[in-house]
């Protein structure tokens, strides 16, 4: 990697380190706009949302087909869009929208599917939205249903937001089918129009399969989701039936968003609990490939809102509010009419605040509009009716009543009248992921500084440092708040008010998406700079290996030769790696070893049948030659330090429920993998700490962690030290030598390797051969792929992805393929007698 491009990575991480601004904010909505930074070079940007934000409508001109089109601005979502939006007006980035174009109006306003249009008329849909950079994906009615509303509105939308999928309505198969059908026409239309090095960022729950489905047609691509829902804790998450392929499909990203640390820490705790992959606060192991974790809470357009707000339109329906409500202090609310929405808590919650405090009875008034919901809720309707009936009996009268409830859509100039002159802004909601409506609250109120009550359910809670929090379900609580609210004074006001401008003006649409988008080309750059061991090259293995006339070949087994499982003892040999081992340990020139951390009964009873097979356990405490004994090589050793182990491991399993002892003859392992994922970490944690303090500070061992494992051995042991006993004395004996194993014990044998293949090289492949290695020892961690290309071959092969950390020359991704390799050269072997 060049140094602009390392000395780029760099400055991007700086950039990205923190979502926050400078405070020296004038209050000039220029002067935002004005820190929107630059991308320091030229990207392409394919966004991906279910709707597109624009609708489409038949022309004047032509009332029948082929139509043409005229498109508009698509409502809801306002934030998202923006910030979309925001990325063509930076210089050096170009961005596309593509997304599902919905129903179109004919010339009555009537809405009909897509699906009768002709292919002219499709075109041209196609040609007007290419005018705003956007790109329809068709799909059909019966699918468009089952994914929207079915899968994503009765299914995961309620799950995320803590509503149990079961308490929905039941899951229909078919919902699953047209949610996977969805995702996978949108993959094909993102694919039509990829090109190497574009950015592709996808958003929200309704495409939750496309990562994964995307990266599967487009295996390098850099791929961005940004989930603008709660994301649930993992307990919740667990009961969707379809849990295992929603998960993978989002780590199918390079990157994945969330609004707030605690959806993102729950997404983490998910893929560890039920994935069994491990995570830091910041990435997902993804099978070795670390998939990005970030927080970018998402702003709204606070241009857009100051313009709007300001308008002569607003200004008038403000002095007919100010009219309607002389000399009554206004509370205002908007919500979805949903459950999560906590509108029937807030209603209770104002009864109790009259109640509690009738002085203001008669003085205050709460303007509740509610808008339709995900799903039609019939009985809370009705309760939110019943509450608001309630209280108007009780607390007003003929000439004025304390709820004014408005169940519409709310002209937008009539919602912005309304954030100007409420004199508090209430909302209640039990869970939601941003509540963007009370960042437009915060700037409207230029004028007034009037409070802001809001749930601690909130993702914006833990921004909106000037807010006063509240929890909905403490009625009393939010009693009170309301009074304190009402009471307060100007100076206090000034101080809350101007925090939470500065955040929201600061924290807008623009500067979400831009800060998304610099941070994933700095998680992509950064990965370009690490090493990358490149894929096995067979042709040249198979070369290599007919050419050759006295081969070693080593092996580690679990990982290697066969998958890891839950339980050691299922991890047995498939037929077919049986097979390839005896039909090479037939060729007297090859020498084939077992290099295992198993103990040698495990080894004899599933491998000692194989005659030419030399064996090798616990990480090289034992070895068996091919008709021979087995020889302890720490024969001589103290072995007093096990005891001491033994009880510190007791001690920690009677406390860590699937926690296993596995007691070998020369170490110790202490196995987790059946444990609780988080909790096993953390008491393998401590029981390390307990074992470097009483035991390894004073004996001599040594503390190996493992996959989902700890072994405690003597320090003197490892499986590089057997690779050079076997190696032996002349190693360049040896002109083919394989080595392949898939975890950390395993790379002390590459590392022995690569010294041993130096030491070859410089003896005996004279100036050239030496130059040739020593030229690419300063190419980085994978120096020895290039000198491996180079007789006598040697082939170290690491099992996993092709940036995992290690001191191989070459990767496969998986045991299938090692045997697959074996098995290859067994027939490689028998073609050639």
């Amino acid at each position: 990697m060049h140094k602009s491009n390392l000395d780029e990575a760099a400055d991007l991480s700086l950039k990205v380190v923190s979502l926050s601004r400078p405070s020296s904010f004038s209050g000039k909505i220029e002067d935002v706009h004005g820190k929107h930074k630059e991308f320091s070079a030229h990207v392409r940007i394919i966004a991906a949302s279910h709707f597109l934000p624009f609708s489409i409508a038949v022309s004047e001109e032509t009332p029948t087909e082929p139509f043409q089109w005229k498109v508009s601005r698509r409502s809801g979502h306002t934030a998202m869009y923006a910030g979309i939006r925001s990325l063509s007006d930076n210089p050096n980035a170009d961005c596309t929208h593509v997304g599902w174009i919905g129903n179109y109006k004919d010339l009555k306003g009537e809405e009909h599917s897509c699906d009768d249009l002709s292919h002219e008329s499709r075109t041209n849909i196609c040609k007007e939205l290419e005018k705003h950079d956007a790109v329809p994906v068709f799909v059909d009615e019966a699918t468009a249903n089952g994914h929207y509303e079915g899968y994503s509105k009765q299914i995961l939308w309620p799950l995320l937001h803590y509503m149990s999928w079961s308490d929905s309505n039941p899951m229909k198969s078919a919902w699953w089918d047209c949610y996977n059908q969805v995702s996978k026409t949108f993959a094909t239309a993102i694919s039509a129009i990829y090109k190497d090095g574009d950015i592709v960022w996808i958003h929200d729950y309704h495409l939750l399969l496309l990562p994964e489905m995307f990266r599967a047609l487009n295996p390098k691509a850099t791929i961005g989701l940004f989930l603008h829902s709660p994301f649930p804790s993992s307990e919740l998450f667990r009961s969707l039936p379809n849990r295992k392929e929603i998960l993978y499909g989002m780590l199918g990203s390079t990157s994945i968003g969330f609004q707030t640390y605690s959806y993102a820490r729950h997404f983490l705790s998910s893929c560890t609990r039920v994935l069994g992959l491990e995570s830091t606060p910041t990435g997902i192991d993804n099978m070795g490939n670390m998939v990005a974790i970030g927080v970018f809470p998402i702003g709204i357009d606070a241009r857009q809102v100051q313009e709007r707000r300001s308008l002569p339109a607003v200004q008038t329906k403000m002095k007919n509010l100010r009219e309607m409500f002389a000399n009554k202090r206004i509370i205002i609310g908007r919500d979805r009419l949903d459950e999560v929405a906590g509108i029937k808590q807030k209603l209770e919650a104002f009864e109790k605040f009259l109640e509690m405090y009738p002085e203001w009875q008669n003085n205050v008034v709460l303007i509740q509009v509610t808008q339709p919901g995900q799903t039609r809720q019939p009985k809370l309707e009705a309760k939110i009716s019943e509450l608001v009936t309630s209280i108007n009996s009780n607390y007003g009268s003929l000439e004025f009543m304390p709820v004014m409830y408005h169940h519409t859509f709310l002209n937008t100039d009539e919602y912005m009248a309304l954030l100007n002159i409420a004199d508090l802004c209430l909302i209640t909601v039990i869970r939601d992921g941003m509540n963007t409506g009370s960042l437009e609250y915060v700037v409207c109120q230029q004028d007034k500084h009037s409070p802001l009550l809001l749930s601690e359910f909130t993702g914006t809670a833990g921004s909106v440092s000037g807010a006063i929090q509240i929890n909905p379900w403490d009625y009393q609580g939010v009693a009170q708040a309301i009074d304190t609210a009402l009471r307060m004074g100007p100076d206090e006001k000034k101080v809350r008010y101007k925090e939470m401008y500065r955040h929201v003006m600061n924290h807008d649409a623009q500067y979400w998406a831009s800060t998304v988008i610099q941070d994933l080309r700095a998680t992509v750059l950064a990965g370009q700079s690490s090493s990358v061991t490149p894929k096995l090259d067979m042709a040249l293995f198979v070369k290599g290996f007919k050419a050759s006339k006295r081969r070693m070949i080593m092996l580690d087994y679990d990982g290697t030769l066969t998958p890891i499982t839950n339980i050691p003892a299922q991890a047995l040999p498939p037929a077919e790696m049986l097979e390839a081992l005896r039909a090479l340990c037939a060729d007297p020139r090859n020498f084939v070893s077992v290099i295992s951390g198993r103990d040698r009964a495990f080894l004899e009873l599933h491998l000692g049948d194989i005659e030419g097979l030399a064996l090798s356990g616990e990480h090289g405490s034992f070895i068996r030659y091919p008709g021979g004994e087995w020889i302890n090589l720490l024969a001589e050793m103290d072995m007093s330090w096990k005891d001491e182990v033994l009880s510190i491991f007791e001690f920690y399993t009677e406390r860590t429920v699937g926690a296993t002892i596995e007691a070998k003859e020369t170490s110790i392992t202490w196995h987790f993998r059946n444990a609780d994922p988080e909790y096993g970490e953390f008491q393998a944690k401590e029981c390390m700490n307990h074992l470097e303090n009483s035991v390894v500070s004073k004996r001599p061992v040594e503390i190996l962690v493992g996959k989902k494992c700890l072994e405690v051995r003597p320090i003197s042991v490892n499986k590089g030290e057997i690779v050079k006993r076997l190696m032996g004395a002349k190693p360049k004996q040896w002109d083919f030598v394989v080595c392949a194993g898939d975890d950390k014990t395993d790379e002390d044998m590459f590392r022995s390797l690569r010294t041993i293949k130096r030491s070859v090289a410089g003896n005996t492949s004279g100036e050239e051969g030496l130059n040739a290695v020593s030229t690419s020892v300063g190419m980085g961690t994978n120096w020895s792929s290039m000198s491996m290309r180079l007789p006598p071959y040697y082939f170290t092969i690491t099992v996993g992805p092709p940036d995992k950390r290690s001191a191989a020359a070459w990767h496969v991704s998986s045991s299938h393929d090692v045997v697959e390799a074996l098995m290859l050269l067994a027939a490689s072997n028998n073609n050639a007698e």
